[in-house]
C-alpha cells in the first residue's frame, strides 16, 4: 500500500512536482521545515488563518504559495479554502498564483 501511495503521488498526485520536506522517517512532511519559512514574514500566516487578506503582503503572497501544498495543508486547517482565497489576494495585489 505504501508503494502504491507513493507512485500515486510522484504521477499524478502532486501536480507541481515540488514535495514537502520529509521528517528523519521519510514518510510525513517534516513540520519545522514547513512552517520555518512561512514564519519569516511576521503576522503572514496569522493574517491568512484569520482571513484578514487586507493585511497579506507580496512578501507573505511569495512566501506562502511557493510552500509545497503538503506544508500548506500543516499551516492551515482547510488547505484548499485557504490556497484559494490566497491565490485571489495574491492577484489582487500583483502576485501571480
Amino acid at each position: 500500500m505504501v508503494v502504491m501511495l507513493s507512485t500515486s503521488q510522484n504521477t499524478k498526485g502532486n501536480n507541481d512536482g515540488v514535495l514537502a520536506p520529509v521528517s528523519d522517517k521519510g514518510m510525513l512532511p517534516n513540520p519545522v521545515t514547513c512552517v520555518s519559512d512561512a514564519r519569516k514574514i511576521p503576522d503572514c500566516v496569522e493574517a491568512v488563518k484569520h482571513f484578514r487578506f487586507k493585511s497579506v503582503t507580496k512578501e507573505c503572497c511569495i512566501v506562502l504559495l511557493g510552500i509545497p501544498e503538503d506544508c500548506f495543508g500543516i499551516l492551515f486547517p482547510m488547505r484548499f479554502v485557504y490556497r484559494a482565497m490566497l491565490k485571489i489576494t495574491c492577484k489582487i495585489i500583483g502576485i501571480g498564483g
